[in-house]
């Protein structure tokens, strides 16, 4: 599958990376802020299977990248896991509503995050992947 990992804190956007990039089990990108995530989820051209995205980052929050992914239909299938150190019931019902499906509370395991990639089926995920441009 191919991962996106949006978070600013350097530190659990290694953590994350080092779980998900077990060699030959997923391709990763790793950005520290939702404006570079969503240059990369709105070029046409790269698609993610799954988007792990911190809610608590300056600027712009994973409530609004949240939003804009579900509100592009070209990005319906991508799956988003928030991947955040909130615990309040008010956070994961904000981003329910939103259409998170996924919900990690940090500091995450190795274990609680494998178990959820294994929950995303990546023919549930990903669509065929697009025809190269002049194929």
């Amino acid at each position: 599958m191919k991962l996106l990992i949006v978070d600013d804190e350097p530190v659990s956007r290694e953590v994350l990376q080092k779980i998900v990039s077990a060699p030959g089990t997923h391709q990763v990108t790793a950005v520290e802020d939702a404006k570079s995530a969503w240059a990369l989820l709105d070029d046409p051209s790269r698609y993610f299977d799954v988007a792990f995205i911190d809610l608590a980052m300056p600027e712009v929050d994973g409530y609004q990248l949240l939003h804009r992914i579900r509100q592009n239909p070209l990005l319906a299938s991508t799956e988003v896991v928030i991947c955040t150190g909130s615990k309040d019931r008010a956070s994961l019902a904000k981003a329910i509503q939103l259409g998170a499906r996924h919900y990690l509370v940090k500091p995450v395991t190795k274990e609680v995050v494998l178990a959820k990639l294994s929950q995303i089926r990546p023919s549930e995920a990903a669509p065929a992947a697009p025809a190269a441009a002049g194929a």
